[in-house]
């Protein structure tokens, strides 16, 4: 009995053992990679990547770096392979692509992400919504016109209630210049959500600025119902005191 606990007792000495010297080396292996990666040496971080992915195939950090690495590279076939992978480890897509967000954004390289969005786009077309939603968001941080208004649209096509798409195609409208049209999505927008504070202060706002006070008059009255603040009212007294 006293040989087997001993034999035991040293069993888990060597487990602990090797269980450390496999995370020394993995964190070994993590430090090259961030190294590599800050420098810009890309090949070399790109072989690190390989080398923690195979070891930890969990690790949603570890795709997301390979992904925006091989981006670097204009090497989009391998930014298939590794996306594949990923969803081969049941790596959840939502925590992929923000973390394909954050590490491109903190290079400073925003467009890989577009870029990546727009490869998933065309090489798993299954993705389609979940992808476009992610492509208005990105051009509504960039304040990209064009590609808010295609993308808002786009998700309208499924959604045509949704005051969320409604509101950023007016956005994109703006943007573009296209004042017109966004007065109009704003109407078509309080036509189904006649509670829609912003919608109700644009317009307030462009009718008062274009010498149509009374049109102004009831959006920003309506405004003023909703939510009182010192701003509308000071406006609405500017049209009546005239």
């Amino acid at each position: 009995m006293f040989a087997v606990t001993l034999l035991c007792g040293h069993i888990s000495a060597m487990s602990a053992e090797l269980q450390a010297t496999g995370r020394r080396s993995y964190e070994a292996t993590a430090e090259k990679a961030s190294r590599f990666f800050r420098y810009g040496e890309w090949a070399n971080a790109a072989a690190m990547y390989e080398l923690m992915m195979e070891e930890r195939p969990k690790v949603c950090d570890n795709y997301s770096h390979a992904i925006v690495v091989a981006g670097m590279r204009s090497l989009p076939d391998y930014e298939m392979a590794v996306t594949e992978r990923a969803q081969a480890n049941l790596v959840p897509m939502d925590s992929l692509l923000q973390g394909v967000r954050s590490v491109s954004f903190s290079l400073g390289q925003t467009s890989q992400y577009e870029g990546y969005l727009l490869l998933l786009k065309e090489r798993q077309p299954w993705l389609g919504r979940s992808i476009d939603k992610q492509l208005l968001r990105y051009y509504l941080f960039r304040r990209n016109g064009e590609g808010i208004v295609t993308y808002s649209r786009i998700m309208l096509s499924g959604a045509p209630d949704n005051a969320d798409f409604m509101l950023a195609l007016a956005q994109g409208q703006l943007l573009q210049g296209n004042y017109e049209g966004a007065v109009d999505t704003y109407r078509q927008l309080l036509a189904m959500h006649p509670y829609n504070y912003e919608a109700l202060l644009y317009l307030g706002n462009y009718f008062k600025n274009n010498g149509r006070m009374e049109e102004a008059l009831g959006y920003l009255r309506r405004a003023m119902s909703l939510k009182p603040t010192p701003y509308v009212a000071g406006m609405i007294r500017e049209i009546v005191k005239e």
